[in-house]
């Protein structure tokens, strides 16, 4: 890579504003041979925030944060795509993306990346795909398979966006294990709910004391998806960024039918 100073100085040239378009910042990324990551990192040091993200309305300093965070979304099908594609938008720099399976006709009704044409595709194929064309400066690595510890290790941060009870609270021991925030999400027809897994909350065993329950094909209304995967990112930036949150000791609970949203208090020492 280029010297430093020769890559800010040609960055300030080409910014307006103190804001800097994704078309000069892929200019600046072909001209010293770096990538576009690299880019926008000495952009946001430097206070010149790339424009994609002036309507985030953060700090430069917090953009970067945003930037130099790896978040793993386990899971990329209904909650799973919604929050990757959240994460991408706002500026996550990697999203570390794990799912075996494969687009459904099924899928249709709630999973922001399945249509027509990604029927039969790998879903970490098709999201990873899709969230490059959203955030060019992303870094993605894809795992088309279950999760393990290894997928996770080098997670800022991990998405429970799963649909298995047994495999969430396997998850979450994992994350446990390693000291990683796991933010937990789940929904049903109209419901559900989100919460920070982080010690010594003790939200997974909480929630799921049995550490199995009768598998059923889950019925789930897309609104309810899209609400669960926002508080989720929201949950997510607020750990990234150093924001409290009720969450943190807690979960929200949410009956979009009858439009009641709770959070509920995990007592202390439980």
């Amino acid at each position: 890579m280029a010297d430093h100073n020769e890559v800010l100085t040609f960055i300030s040239k080409q910014s307006k504003d103190n804001c800097l378009d994704l078309l000069d910042a892929h200019k600046a990324a072909d001209t010293f041979g770096c990538s576009l990551s690299q880019i926008e990192k000495i952009a946001l040091t430097h206070s010149i925030l790339p424009t994609r993200f002036q309507r985030n309305g953060l700090s430069c300093s917090d953009q970067l944060r945003l930037l130099q965070s790896t978040i793993a979304v386990i899971g990329c099908g209904g909650l799973g795509g919604r929050t990757a594609e959240l994460l991408a938008r706002i500026g996550i720099g990697r999203l570390i993306l794990t799912d075996p399976d494969i687009f459904s006709e099924s899928n249709l009704n709630r999973q922001i990346f399945c249509n027509i044409k990604s029927l039969g595709s790998n879903k970490v194929d098709v999201v990873g795909r899709e969230l490059q064309a959203v955030n060019p400066a992303l870094r993605i690595t894809g795992h088309c398979m279950e999760f393990t510890a290894e997928s996770i290790v080098s997670a800022d941060i991990v998405m429970d966006c799963l649909d298995s009870v047994g495999a969430r609270i396997e998850l979450s021991e994992i994350c446990r294990k390693q000291d990683i925030p796991m933010v937990h999400g789940a929904v049903s027809q109209w419901y559900g709910q989100a919460g920070v897994d982080l010690a010594p909350n003790t939200l997974i065993s909480t929630l799921y004391p049995q550490k199995t329950i009768p598998l059923e094909t889950p019925t789930v209304m897309p609104m309810s998806v899209a609400l669960i995967a926002s508080i989720q990112v929201a949950e997510a930036i607020k750990l990234i960024l150093g924001q409290d949150s009720p969450l943190l000791s807690g979960w929200m609970q949410t009956d979009l039918l009858r439009c009641d949203y709770d959070a509920i208090l995990i007592p202390s020492g439980s």
